[in-house]
């Protein structure tokens, strides 16, 4: 009927969905070796970061242009740069980064990225060396190895981040007294970036490692 009011509800896909599509996309050749992804999600009463914001605080003093576009697996390819690269894009009220370095995003960074905002941020490399991070307003509050999650008590602040509290198949069940790592090849890639989603609502898949994206050339190392 004209004039009625019609409410539509959107119904967010389930953490197995999520999972389900990350799983899949870790295959691809951008992210099955090494990635590095965050997400920057300002505080709800601030307005959105602008990009040279984010390029910024990321920079941490070290000088850097923000270029027009490129797409993302350009900064994977083994070309000589004073310094690390990264893609930087808007995603609604967040900010995106992929890609710096072999060594992912530093603590100093993520610090300085989450001032008066919340930063999630995955990293993995060829050697398997890896870490989940969540840092609000400058201070760390949860970093976890993948591969050694432990169990859910041994992260005190893991309640700032209740979607990955809910995600039961993410941490161990047993004490791994032999550090043999999960049991039952569960993919903690994966579970990564469906925890980064269920948090932020942003998503990473194969449309947005194909077009073009603002990218930032740093002229050395970014400090710690």
């Amino acid at each position: 009927m004209i004039g009625e009011d019609h409410h539509v509800d959107i119904r967010r896909p389930s953490t197995d969905e999520v999972f389900g599509h990350y799983q899949r996309l870790v295959g691809e050749p951008e992210l099955d070796v090494a990635a590095c992804w965050a997400v920057v999600v300002p505080h709800d009463s601030l307005d959105s970061l602008s990009l040279p914001e984010v390029s910024a605080r990321l920079g941490g003093g070290t000088s850097y242009e923000l270029r027009e576009a490129v797409k993302p697996h350009f900064v994977n390819l083994p070309l000589r740069r004073q310094g690390p690269c990264a893609v930087v894009d808007r995603s609604g009220a967040a900010v995106v980064l992929y890609g710096l370095d072999h060594l992912g995003y530093s603590s100093g960074a993520l610090r300085r990225l989450s001032s008066n905002a919340r930063v999630y941020s995955a990293w993995w490399n060829v050697n398997s060396v890896n870490r989940l991070s969540l840092t609000v307003n400058g201070d760390v509050l949860v970093s976890i190895n993948g591969l050694f999650p432990g169990r859910p008590e041994d992260h005190p602040n893991l309640a700032s981040w209740p979607e990955l509290t809910a995600m039961s198949e993410f941490f161990l069940d047993y004490v791994d007294e032999d550090f043999t790592g999960r049991d039952d090849n569960w993919d903690w890639r994966a579970g990564f970036l469906t925890a980064i989603e269920l948090a932020t609502g942003v998503r990473l898949d194969r449309q947005w490692l194909d077009v073009e994206h603002p990218y930032l050339v740093f002229s050395g190392p970014i400090p710690e």
